[in-house]
């Protein structure tokens, strides 16, 4: 449901799209804060915390040659971040939990809502038989 201060809408939760619209497939994922904090389950990936406020973390630092892409960047809470600093996590005895990768053409976790108010159930049925949420993380 949509409220508004003089109204509420209710929303399917299913759209059927009767048409099919074809996107530029080479183009992948955009790259932005918003992507990567998907991309790490709104969890710091080094301490595993997602309480924190969260930031993004280059790993190789852009002072020493880091760029700034998919293989590179983090979420990292601020305590995580500022320990890190501007080195390498080697140098500050920090690890991953995960490495950094660009998502799969076809990463599905970007595409099914999480939380307590998800429809996970009602889309299942629009699923593939055999599909899991929870196989569906890379």
């Amino acid at each position: 449901t949509v409220r508004t201060p003089s109204a509420s809408f209710h929303l399917p939760t299913v759209i059927r799209v009767l048409k099919m619209v074809r996107r530029n497939r080479k183009k992948g994922l955009a790259f932005s804060k918003k992507n990567i904090l998907r991309r790490d389950n709104y969890t710091c990936q080094y301490c595993g915390t997602s309480n924190h406020p969260l930031t993004v973390d280059h790993v190789v630092p852009k002072s020493r040659g880091g760029k700034t892409n998919w293989t590179n960047i983090v979420v990292a809470c601020k305590t995580c971040n500022l320990k890190k600093g501007n080195r390498s996590p080697f140098e500050v005895d920090m690890q991953l939990r995960q490495l950094p990768r660009k998502p799969d053409q076809q990463f599905v976790p970007f595409l099914i809502p999480s939380g307590p108010d998800s429809h996970i159930e009602i889309w299942q049925k629009y699923l593939p038989k055999n599909f899991s949420v929870q196989s569906a993380v890379f």
